[in-house]
């Protein structure tokens, strides 16, 4: 799975419906979350990054022991992984960074050497992405065996607020995490009583809100709405989008069947290509509908990192060359999955890994300047900083691990509004 809350949203899925699945033992593991420690559940559900970790030596569980030079179980998690059915769902995600679906792509091929069975879904995967799975042998199966009769009707607004409709289940979805926070507040300001859900919320916070967007009749969030929550809606408000994400949103309209309206307002220039933006809107307005058919105005490339690689068929095909070969190559890449480092931000007042919430790099280097160097060591206790403890070339995500800082001290948090940083 690409996000957390989805990986949490279908553990808590299975967890309750296991006796009638006729599953006896499930787990879940992320990078801050490890209850099927090494995979040793009958079924794992996971991210993609802990997923290639524990793949190419480095067990989620002792990530902090390999960063620190000490070795690892790695070969408990990667055969377990060798004697599973591999299913990589919501895989249009999986290929947005070029070194994640490079990570992805080279995994897949070592598992296919030795006939392991891999399952890819999605319901929105560009043609470049299709056909490089194609060539690495694997059959396209459209899911026909449901019925479910959607009318959808398609408009165009200027302001996404005068766009709810009062009595029923809206959703409104915005391509920037400041935007979306700022509609909610004027929401609130105007009597609503909406749910905010994004990406800068700490775990428990973020398994509420998805808890409660069952029964919330007004919604708002950003792109973390697009995948793997399975929750249904009269009226989508939507900031323009590029074709896949905007068939992502709009598949959260009518889901079980119905009628329902996706309601487009003007992009902001801010986090997608404007011109993919530009001809996924111009599409829509010929069409006057949001479906697959988008797909072909993308011109995405299936590039990889043909150095990244390379350096991971090494590392899985070399039996010399263990956790210490890919603490090396994390210290060279920051990542093997997202092109950007993830910091712990630690909120005032808290030194649990429970209430922080995700920081990039450039976050957490501003939340250090502003906040007088403040850092959260692995032990819960609060330092201060004279220096930033890293080599010239490493990310501050491997240069903490190695000095044992578990993240930085960030403003503020507010359950409702999420991070303030």
């Amino acid at each position: 799975m690409p996000y957390r809350s989805i990986v949490q949203d279908l553990y808590q899925k299975i967890l309750a419906e296991r006796e009638k699945l006729g599953i006896k033992s499930v787990g879940a593991q992320d990078m801050d979350f490890h209850d099927a420690p090494f995979f040793i559940k009958k079924v794992n559900i996971t991210t993609l990054d802990s997923f290639i970790l524990n793949f190419f030596k480095v067990p989620v569980e002792e990530y902090k022991r390999v960063i620190q030079g000490n070795g690892a179980h790695f070969e408990v998690p990667r055969g377990m992984i060798y004697s599973s059915i591999v299913v990589l769902d919501e895989f249009h995600l999986l290929s947005e960074d070029l070194k994640g679906f490079t990570s992805v792509i080279t995994a897949i091929e070592l598992l296919k050497e030795l006939n392991v069975p891999i399952i890819v879904m999605t319901a929105t995967l560009p043609e470049g992405v299709k056909e490089k799975l194609k060539d690495l042998g694997f059959e396209e199966v459209e899911a026909k065996d449901y019925n479910v009769k959607r009318d959808i009707r398609v408009e165009f607004i200027d302001d996404p607020l005068e766009g709810i409709e009062e009595g029923k289940r809206n959703l409104l979805v915005f391509n920037t995490r400041a935007a979306a926070i700022d509609a909610f507040k004027k929401l609130e300001a105007k009597g609503f009583k909406p749910l905010l859900i994004h990406s800068k919320f700490n775990r428990v916070d973020r398994m509420k809100k998805v808890e409660e967007l069952k029964s919330r009749e007004i919604v708002v969030a950003t792109q973390v709405i697009e995948a793997g929550i399975d929750i249904s809606f009269d009226v989508l408000i939507t900031e323009e989008a590029p074709a896949d994400s905007l068939i992502q949103r709009a598949g959260r309209v009518a889901r079980y069947g119905g009628e329902g309206v996706v309601k487009l307002f003007p992009f902001s220039g801010k986090v997608y290509d404007p011109k993919e933006v530009e001809r996924t809107v111009e599409e829509v307005k010929a069409k006057k509908t949001i479906d697959s058919s988008l797909l072909q105005v993308l011109n995405r490339r299936a590039d990889l990192d043909l150095m990244l690689k390379k350096s991971l068929e090494l590392i899985d095909e070399n039996v010399l060359f263990g956790p210490e070969a890919v603490k090396t190559l994390l210290e060279q890449e920051c990542q093997l999955v997202r092109e950007v480092s993830l910091v712990l931000g630690f909120p005032p007042g808290c030194n649990s890994p429970e209430c922080a919430i995700p920081l990039t790099e450039e976050e957490a280097l501003r939340e250090l300047r502003e906040n007088g160097m403040i850092v959260i060591t692995y032990d819960g206790k609060e330092d201060k900083l004279d220096y930033l403890p890293r080599g010239e070339k490493e990310c501050l995500s491997i240069s903490f691990l190695k000095s044992g800082i578990e993240g930085v001290r960030i403003k503020g948090y507010d359950s409702e509004v999420g991070g303030k940083i």
